[in-house]
């Protein structure tokens, strides 16, 4: 009898732990045995080669395998889709373009997901687009552009991506400058490539497309401003708000180009403080290794430190922007 009592006791006793949430001292077991970046987007692309140098990385601080799987479809949906399908546990992360990628689906598609499902951590390679103009065309400045725009109406061409950020602070400017997107002949292109051989063969008078990526053509372009919150070394330009304000004009919100990034489940967060903390201290610490940095950098991928408080700052004002102008993506 007492056999008995003591086995149906020890039973309620592990059924009890079984069912009782994680405590403190199970939380600090973090990280799991094996850690997964998803990748919302295809092998290759910036945002994979980008998760793949991470995760070597950020694998020896941990001290656990950090695999990478890419799961594209949908303009990054399927990938979003998968990743909150998966345990919130800390075991799986988002590794991929996180602006504008999530609130474009988000945006599009009837998605079973909102951006407070994620818990973003950091953007760590922000393209930014940048406002040129053909190197033979006689524009200095922005304002320069738009008053013969606002001068001849839809004779100066434009090359943008469809759905691009670029297409999207195109107008935005425009608005800045009074003016509407009938202002200026908008040529779309299927690809950046395209766009920009456009712009650098002549074809069109302007192109906004994203920085790094226009650097191939920057001896046939003159840059104009750059849609970022600084300058950058690589362009001699002002940032767009600056342009604006040379012309006397108010500050605009500037929308940020492709980020490449990573977030966890808010419920990680939420649930998993202190696990949740660890992994962005060390990321925080991954891109504070100059070596790594130096890698990063050979490689033509970006290593930004934004922090989680000023990348949710940036996506979450950005998906304003994006839903005002949902039509026209």
């Amino acid at each position: 009898m007492k056999r008995r009592s003591f086995t149906a006791a020890a039973f309620g006793l592990s059924l009890a732990a079984a069912l009782t949430p994680l405590s403190a001292a199970a939380q600090d077991a973090w990280p799991p045995r094996k850690i997964t970046f998803v990748v919302a987007l295809g092998p290759g692309g910036s945002a994979d080669r980008t998760a793949r140098a991470l995760a070597q990385r950020m694998q020896e601080e941990l001290g656990v395998p950090i695999s990478v799987i890419n799961q594209e479809g949908g303009g990054g949906h399927v990938g979003h889709t998968y990743f909150t399908q998966m345990p919130a546990d800390g075991s799986y992360f988002l590794a991929t373009s996180i602006h504008p990628y999530i609130s474009n689906a988000i945006l599009r598609f009837d998605a079973d997901y909102t951006l407070d499902d994620f818990a973003f951590i950091n953007g760590q390679w922000n393209d930014h687009d940048i406002f040129a103009v053909n190197a033979d065309t006689p524009y200095e400045s922005l304002d320069d552009f738009m008053a013969a725009a606002k001068e001849t109406p839809g004779k100066l061409r434009v090359s943008v991506v469809p759905g691009s950020t670029g297409m999207i602070n195109l107008e935005l400017a425009l608005e800045a400058y009074g003016l509407d997107n009938s202002a200026v002949n908008i040529v779309t292109y299927e690809s950046g490539g395209a766009a920009r051989t456009a712009v650098a063969g002549g074809q069109v008078d302007m192109t906004v497309l994203a920085a790094d990526g226009t650097r191939s053509i920057a001896e046939f372009v003159r840059p104009l401003a750059l849609a970022a919150d600084e300058r950058s070394e690589d362009w001699d330009a002002p940032t767009l708000n600056e342009a604006l304000a040379q012309g006397g004009r108010d500050a605009i919100p500037v929308l940020a180009g492709s980020m490449r990034g990573l977030a966890a489940h808010a419920a990680f967060e939420r649930d998993h403080p202190e696990a949740f903390q660890k992994m962005v201290d060390t990321y925080k610490a991954v891109l504070e290794d100059p070596e790594f940095v130096a890698t990063l950098t050979g490689q033509g991928i970006g290593a930004e430190w934004l922090g989680p408080e000023r990348t949710t700052e940036i996506v979450t004002s950005n998906f304003d922007i994006l839903k005002r102008f949902e039509s026209a993506q």
